[in-house]
């Protein structure tokens, strides 16, 4: 019974180390390539780069916790938490500031990963924007997304490789942005798709903001693993 026992916990440690999809506690890059495409104004593209930062240890309300802080390329930090039941933002600190701040916590994935698992985060809209003469116009309002794992064996080709061992993670929502007296109240739909790669993390990510006005139109991001390092 005991080496049944022991066996048991061999297996499933090792499943678990497996199916890591956002690997944290080595120091690692990801360069991505961004293209914005949206339905009024002109294509945007641009390179971003997140690295990790191995495991750091931080007070929380006066207690020491184990946190893995991201850097990405415009200087902003995001710390996550990994918990038995997922991998967690826990909070973020802007290049500007000294201390990091912790808001409502956000699961960006689960543990154990498996089918059809679902779960909601609070989210703002960040696409939709209209180019003016002496400033840009941009649409950003609070919504809930809800997501759910729909596919647990994509093969997603990106300019790094083929991967052929992605979970595929869905996430949809919808808001109003009420602008000004002009523009009045926008009814936003918002879709998202992120393929994670096992011991990679996300290789590809494709968001969608579509208004129901042809002001701004719909909106849509994807963002391609370039480099792995």
């Amino acid at each position: 019974m005991m080496k049944f026992l022991l066996l048991f916990v061999f297996l499933f440690s090792c499943s678990e180390k497996k199916s890591d999809y956002f690997p944290l506690k080595k120091i690692k890059s990801w360069t991505y390539s961004v293209e914005i495409i949206p339905e009024v104004e002109k294509k945007i593209l641009y390179k971003k780069t997140n690295t990790s930062l191995g495991e750091r240890k931080i007070k929380v309300e006066g207690k020491e916790k184990s946190v893995f802080p991201v850097l990405r390329e415009d200087g902003t930090t995001f710390y996550y938490e990994i918990s038995n039941d997922g991998i967690y933002r826990k909070g973020v600190r802007y290049l500007k500031d000294k201390k990091i701040s912790f808001d409502k916590k956000r699961l960006v994935l689960p543990k154990p990963v498996k089918l059809d698992k679902k779960w909601s985060n609070d989210s703002k809209t960040f696409l939709i924007l209209r180019r003016y003469p002496y400033y840009d116009y941009k649409a950003t309002t609070n919504f809930e997304i809800n997501y759910e794992i729909t596919s647990v064996n994509q093969s997603i080709k990106t300019p790094y490789g083929i991967f052929n061992d992605c979970i595929l993670v869905e996430g949809v929502g919808q808001t109003n942005f009420i602008g000004d007296s002009e523009i009045g109240s926008i009814g936003i739909k918002i879709k998202s798709q992120e393929w994670y790669s096992r011991k990679i993390g996300l290789v590809k990510m494709i968001r969608e903001e579509a208004t129901d006005t042809d002001l701004f139109g719909t909106t849509r991001m994807v963002q391609l693993l370039e480099k792995y390092e």
